[in-house]
């Protein structure tokens, strides 16, 4: 079996995927590792690109053609429920890795320190629609160290983690396995080894899973994310959210905190849908 897979979800990346498979391909690395493609009904011509990458590299690549559209969190699961090895790292379609040796450098620490349950560093993030250009973490931090926890909260993007496989996936929400989400449900369970090098670019195209929504789904979207993740931790970390809320300050007074948060969703929600009507 294979130390690593790397699993790349796609759909409707036909301009950057082959840029993505290229940059997994790069990688020099003292094991094996495997590719797997989560192509999720794509209506361009991602799939026959993914085809072929599949056919110029049939050991190291296995393609999974969704019969149907499920969507990124169901997609993510299904593919996650698959990997079977002891790490994992995550790359989408329109985003690609800059370091030829990133999964070497990442395996090594975890390897190296088995208290930690992701390894991560720096991003480019590249707006494409503003012609922009910055860094995840910010060069003037002034802690620069290797070991951070959940609470500290140091911003590593989707594409520059690496996970060990040590979660049953099995029972846990599809919408857990998210950026921000799977972040948290991790870190709850070791810490994070952090390399100060930008070894990923994240390309915002304005056509992704979260930029393409409007402002409404984008908000309602963090609405019902923020309410989920805190139901699944029962309420553990819900002092994070909405911090400014009056509203919530005063349901939560009123009501406690689990059932303050039930009224504040509903209230929210409602207060959303109704300020977008127009």
């Amino acid at each position: 079996m294979s130390l690593l897979t790397v699993v790349l979800l796609t759909y409707n990346h036909e301009p950057t995927i082959g840029r993505a498979f290229d940059s997994i391909l790069e990688q020099r690395t003292d094991f094996d590792f495997v590719i797997y493609v989560l192509e999720d009904c794509s209506t361009d011509g991602t799939a026959a690109i993914c085809k072929s990458y599949k056919d110029r590299f049939p050991e190291k690549i296995t393609l999974f053609l969704n019969e149907k559209n499920l969507g990124v969190t169901n997609n993510i699961k299904q593919g996650l429920l698959k990997v079977k090895s002891k790490y994992y790292a995550f790359l989408e379609g329109d985003d690609y890795w800059c370091h030829a040796e990133k999964l070497q450098k990442q395996v090594d620490a975890m390897e190296n320190f088995p208290g930690c349950i992701m390894c991560g560093h720096n991003t480019l993030f590249r707006d494409l629609v503003t012609h922009k250009d910055w860094l995840f973490v910010e060069r003037d931090m002034e802690d620069r160290r290797n070991i951070y926890s959940l609470e500290e909260n140091l911003p590593i993007h989707l594409s520059a983690r690496l996970y060990r496989n040590c979660i049953d996936l099995t029972d846990v929400p599809a919408y857990m396995l998210l950026d921000k989400t799977s972040y948290m449900l991790y870190l709850t369970k070791g810490n994070l080894f952090y390399i100060d090098e930008v070894m990923s670019v994240y390309n915002k195209t304005g056509e992704g899973y979260w930029s393409a929504r409007s402002r409404k789904k984008r908000r309602l979207m963090s609405l019902h994310l923020r309410y989920g993740i805190n139901k699944y931790f029962n309420f553990t970390y819900e002092g994070e959210y909405y911090q400014n809320s009056k509203l919530l300050k005063c349901t939560k007074s009123l009501l406690g905190t689990k059932l303050g948060w039930k009224v504040f969703f509903y209230l929210e929600s409602f207060r959303l849908h109704a300020k977008y009507l127009f």
